[in-house]
């Protein structure tokens, strides 16, 4: 029972500790640059087919900038 408690507790946390992350995600985009700030979707909603190709392009940039940085950290230290 104290074991359920604490893992209820603990998983409470995190739900919070996630939401406050998303929400100062938002306060950047509102306050730096609102315009680029994400437009409103329901949970569960499917992403935009534009949305989705973005998303294709951020992981490949940052794949290709984690590949460039180790090179350049291997370069460094030879």
């Amino acid at each position: 029972m104290l074991r359920a408690r604490g893992r209820h507790r603990a998983r409470r946390l995190e739900e919070h500790r996630a939401l406050a992350h998303y929400l100062a995600g938002l306060s950047a985009f509102a306050f730096h640059d609102p315009k680029a700030m994400p437009d409103f979707r329901p949970a569960g909603a499917p992403p935009r087919a534009a949305e989705a190709e973005a998303a294709v392009n951020v992981a490949d940039h940052e794949r290709v900038r984690g590949a460039l940085i180790g090179m350049a950290l291997r370069a460094s230290a030879a």
